[in-house]
């Protein structure tokens, strides 16, 4: 029986450009010693379920949103639609403070409802784990491995210190860490030269920790990181343009990330106004659902998307469905690494773009000297067989991916 034990170290937004020795020794040295191979991705913020699950959106659906088919209203809907959106987005935060399943509260419920979520928030995920384990009825690593399995999510560089003493487990065969604080740090100082320092020297010594924990138990460490990030230079103001276009409300539906939106349209008259404001947007492209399918994003229909409006690195849409006065202030209270953002909701940094820009770029390193990377780069779907091929458990047909490890010759 394959005894092995392993801990994933999966650090979203550490960027190959800002590892050094100087930065960041530890993992400088681990990727000396063991060699990295980069990860190739897709046009994402969220790669998290694709890592795990070893299939792409439009398999696991885990692709943002949806639009329903059916957008009539009750007249109770209609008399809350009446209300400013200022109340509706205000009272939906209070309700998601309480309640972690209910999710994107900065969209007024007009435009809520229009769809069906396929997101799993970080809060979500934190709150309940096991939603980890299984996406439209495929099973991710956290449910295939023979082995006792643990997902975790931490947003605060000040929950290290509590995590780092309980992991490695003994009792735990495969342990997959999502440290979101340098991510979210990233994302709103950037461009603070000696608070990027300090988080990057945060984040190397607690990987150098897990190093010698994992040494001293015979863990392998998997160091992870599937992007980096771009310092936000300009905003793109799509969300004004259609609402000052003059076309009607119910005659399309958006849903607006921070560096990718989507579009539907409901009359001829909103494609043939629209679309042309959007394309004469500066610092952003225009793709039917069709135009994404060379980046893995295969859904044979419109429903995620009939056209989807990309973002050029460097910039932004906003304001954004993630935005919302009153929760920008909560959050820029909740803690030092969004505090900035109560002076200036605009987010510094960011990533998702098209992957052939060197933000999306992330990485693999494999502490172990008994196996060798048998290529230097790797597709996101790859770590889910690579893993499995680990472990010593078949790889299930539906994961088209390949193990990128084999036994050292070292």
């Amino acid at each position: 029986m394959n005894r092995k034990k392993v801990v994933v170290c999966y650090v979203p937004g550490l960027d190959l450009r800002r590892i050094s020795a100087d930065a960041t020794p530890t993992i400088a040295e681990l990727i000396r010693r063991h060699s990295l191979i980069e990860l190739s991705i897709i046009p994402s913020t969220d790669l998290t379920p694709i890592l795990i699950s070893g299939v792409y959106p439009h398999q696991s659906e885990i692709w943002q949103v949806s639009l329903k088919a059916d957008r009539t209203r009750t007249i109770g809907q209609r008399l809350v639609d009446a209300l400013p959106d200022i109340v509706t987005t205000t009272a939906q935060g209070v309700r998601q403070r309480f309640d972690p399943d209910f999710d994107l509260a900065a969209i007024p419920p007009r435009r809520r409802r229009e769809f069906t979520l396929h997101r799993l928030s970080e809060i979500q995920r934190a709150s309940r784990p096991e939603i980890m384990d299984e996406f439209n009825g495929y099973p991710t690593l956290l449910s295939l491995l023979e082995t006792d399995t643990r997902y975790m999510l931490t947003l605060r560089f000040r929950a290290l210190p509590g995590l780092i003493r309980d992991i490695p487990s003994d009792a735990i065969g495969f342990d997959f860490l999502q440290m979101h604080a340098f991510d979210l740090y990233q994302h709103w100082h950037i461009d603070d030269e000696a608070g990027m320092r300090e988080a990057l020297l945060r984040t190397d010594r607690f990987v150098a920790d897990l190093c010698e924990r994992c040494a001293r138990t015979g863990h392998t460490l998997v160091l992870l990181s599937d992007h980096g990030q771009d310092p936000v230079e300009r905003t793109i103001p799509l969300m004004q343009t259609l609402k000052r276009s003059g076309v009607p409300r119910d005659e399309y539906s958006y849903y607006c990330e921070l560096g990718m939106a989507r579009l539907w349209f409901h009359t001829d008259r909103a494609r043939d106004t629209l679309k042309p404001l959007i394309e004469q947007l500066p610092d952003c492209s225009l793709l039917h659902y069709r135009d994404m399918h060379p980046y893995h994003v295969c859904f044979e229909d419109d429903a995620f998307g009939e056209y989807y409006v990309l973002a050029q690195p460097g910039t932004i849409f906003f304001p954004h469905d993630f935005y919302q006065p009153v929760a920008n202030f909560y959050l820029a209270a909740s803690g030092r690494e969004q505090r900035i953002r109560m002076f200036n909701p605009v987010h510094r940094g960011n990533h998702g773009y098209l992957p052939h820009h060197p933000s999306e770029k992330g990485f693999l390193v494999v502490a172990d000297d008994n196996v060798t990377p048998t290529r230097d780069t790797m597709s996101v779907i790859d770590f889910a067989p690579t893993m499995l091929t680990y472990f010593g458990v078949d790889v299930p047909p539906h994961m088209t991916g390949e193990n990128v490890l084999t036994a050292s010759t070292r």
